[in-house]
């Protein structure tokens, strides 16, 4: 199968692309390559949502309480283990399922992602999936890794970490870091450079790089060579300060698209505030939940991406202003149309495809 756009509206995003400074942070603007219409959501988007709109007029509002249950929590992992993308890899990508062992004992299923090409010690992409900490899978992302690595000759490697709320934090973070340090002890067995391992994340997975980071600088451990942060939650304890702080005011909205827009912003802010009953925590204060608390400047030269109509947005913007504050270097890109999870719908949305291009320049750009 190939995408479901025509491929020249990749080049058209790069073509139109120009830098801009917000809330403080120069960030690269991508526009939406086939419309000029300020705060609409991309065509493509804006179909998918109008379905979904629709359908939510007919849901019982009980049905819409989100109250943590085990029934919301079987529906929400319904809804964030749907695999959206479309396949565009006409190449046999090489998926290798391994596991490695938790301190605990647990075997944490990983999988590595490699092309036909791969190059000799190759630069890793370690890509943590989202889903609110209590959902997700590696296969929800596996197209965009598959086209990462196809078109890279780099390596891929992906991590299904423990789950909440049946594995309590930190047990999620945790797994992750002890797949990092596996990681830089094998790499050369899968034809991997331990020199350059990228961490990267979306979402929920974006709090989880942050951690390995962290521990990476706190521990001594040295592997990560840079970071990638997709939509990104930082902030879940919710720190307000001139950076986070904002109104709807702040987020353009085409009128006739605000009634689409508007929900799912309100449902992001909305959600914050389920994180500690989802974790089993009343510290999401510290600095491995809400890494804004705390940045380090010794953390590794960092990309961050986020679209226009993300609540998350404010909360990443405000976390590259305290990364540039300390002297990191920082690539953020902007996509202008956009809401949230949109690696998930590579084939869909040429973003998508322009995003996994970017996360290859920004690893070429940066390793060793």
């Amino acid at each position: 199968m190939t995408q479901k756009y025509d491929p020249q509206l990749v080049k058209k995003i790069q073509e139109k692309q120009y830098k801009e400074i917000k809330r403080g942070v120069e960030v690269i603007v991508k526009p939406i390559p086939d419309s000029d219409i300020k705060g609409a959501m991309d065509p493509r988007l804006y179909r998918s949502m109008k379905k979904v709109h629709f359908l939510m007029k007919w849901i019982p509002k009980s049905l819409m309480k989100i109250d943590m249950g085990p029934k919301t929590i079987q529906r929400l992992r319904k809804m964030f283990n749907s695999v959206d993308s479309t396949p565009m890899v006409n190449e046999t990508i090489e998926e290798v399922h391994q596991t490695v062992q938790a301190s605990d004992g647990y075997v944490i299923p990983i999988t590595i992602f490699k092309s036909q090409k791969t190059i000799p010690n190759a630069p890793i992409l370690y890509f943590i999936h989202g889903g609110g900490f209590l959902a997700g899978r590696t296969e929800v992302v596996a197209e965009a890794l598959r086209l990462f690595v196809a078109n890279t000759g780099m390596i891929a490697v992906g991590v299904d970490y423990r789950l909440a709320p049946e594995n309590p934090y930190p047990v999620g973070h945790t797994d992750c870091f002890t797949v990092l340090k596996w990681l830089g002890l094998n790499a050369k067995s899968f034809g991997g450079d331990s020199q350059n391992i990228f961490v990267g994340g979306d979402s929920a997975g974006g709090n989880l790089t942050l951690y390995c980071s962290n521990q990476d600088i706190e521990e001594g451990t040295n592997l990560i060579r840079g970071q990638i942060l997709l939509y990104p939650t930082v902030n879940m304890g919710g720190i307000k300060d001139k950076y986070t702080t904002f109104t709807m005011d702040d987020i353009d909205m085409y009128e006739k698209h605000e009634a689409l827009i508007r929900p799912s912003i309100e449902m992001f802010s909305q959600a914050q505030e389920m994180f500690e009953k989802i974790l089993g925590t009343n510290d999401i204060m510290n600095k491995d939940l809400t890494p804004y608390v705390e940045v380090s400047e010794k953390s590794p030269v960092t990309m961050i991406s986020s679209g226009e109509h993300d609540f998350l947005t404010i909360e990443s913007l405000a976390y590259a202003k305290k990364l540039k504050d300390h002297g990191v270097d920082v690539t953020f890109t902007y996509y202008c149309g956009l809401g949230h999870a949109y690696i998930d719908n590579i084939g869909n949305y040429p973003q998508a495809e322009d995003c996994m291009i970017d996360i290859a320049n920004f690893i070429r750009r940066n390793k060793v």
